[in-house]
């Protein structure tokens, strides 16, 4: 069976992996007490103030503030977050990981998130809310995916062809995305409801670094650009 035809529950042992790590990591953070959560947060969610300020004058400390535009992505708020995030990475980590490959994978869903992160943190400096949740690095992977789902399969090109970044189907579900997101921002709209914040801009960043650095990860030149 062609692999771009597989059921999603095959998923790559990669994408089964860090879904599990996120619940695992989720689970264990209904365990702690009250200080030990707020330890959690303090430490490994992504907070604009604490990266305004540097992680002090030691390099340890800057080290540590730099992991936490990782480490916000394995924490999640509710398990109503949890859930969701998880079917959607199943959904496009599935598509890009048997794409690029499990090393590749890795590395493109981490400078996903940090680029979520980074877009986040430039545009709230110095905010102390902190951010959690892997919806940025999400978005990055659907930035991706959408470079090369929408290829006609009937197509017979080897190897298999990647959408220019200005092609009308990329250009049409990027600004349906800049889009949705706008309206989440103003509404905060959730699975949990509205008013809730929403780290849309992250989406945004996220998704936009994904759609561009895809090309450095494909290993599959494109035919089509």
């Amino acid at each position: 069976m062609d692999e771009a035809n597989e059921p999603i529950l095959r998923a790559p042992g990669i994408v089964v992996g860090l879904i599990v790590v996120f619940i695992i990591v989720h689970v264990a953070s209904q365990f702690l007490t009250e200080t030990q959560y707020e330890y959690l947060i303090g430490n490994f969610a992504l907070i604009p103030a604490l990266v305004a300020a540097g992680g002090g004058d030691t390099l340890a400390g800057t080290l540590h503030v730099g992991s936490q535009f990782i480490t916000y992505a394995f924490l999640h708020g509710d398990f109503t977050h949890l859930l969701f995030n998880s079917v959607w990475f199943l959904i496009f980590a599935t598509a890009v990981a048997r794409r690029i490959g499990p090393a590749r994978f890795l590395l493109f869903s981490f400078l996903t998130a940090i680029g979520a992160g980074l877009t986040h943190v430039s545009l709230h400096w110095g905010e102390p809310m902190p951010v959690v949740g892997a919806s940025g690095a999400i978005s990055g992977l659907m930035g991706a995916a959408f470079r090369f789902i929408f290829v006609n399969p009937n197509e017979l090109v080897w190897p298999p062809a990647r959408l220019p970044l200005f092609s009308r189907p990329v250009l049409s579900i990027s600004l349906l995305w800049v889009v949705l997101n706008v309206v989440v921002g103003v509404t905060g709209y959730s699975p949990q409801g509205f008013g809730q914040a929403i780290a849309w801009e992250a989406h945004l960043g996220g998704y936009f670094t994904g759609l561009l650095i895809f090309p450095l990860f494909d290993r599959r030149r494109s035919w089509i650009s």
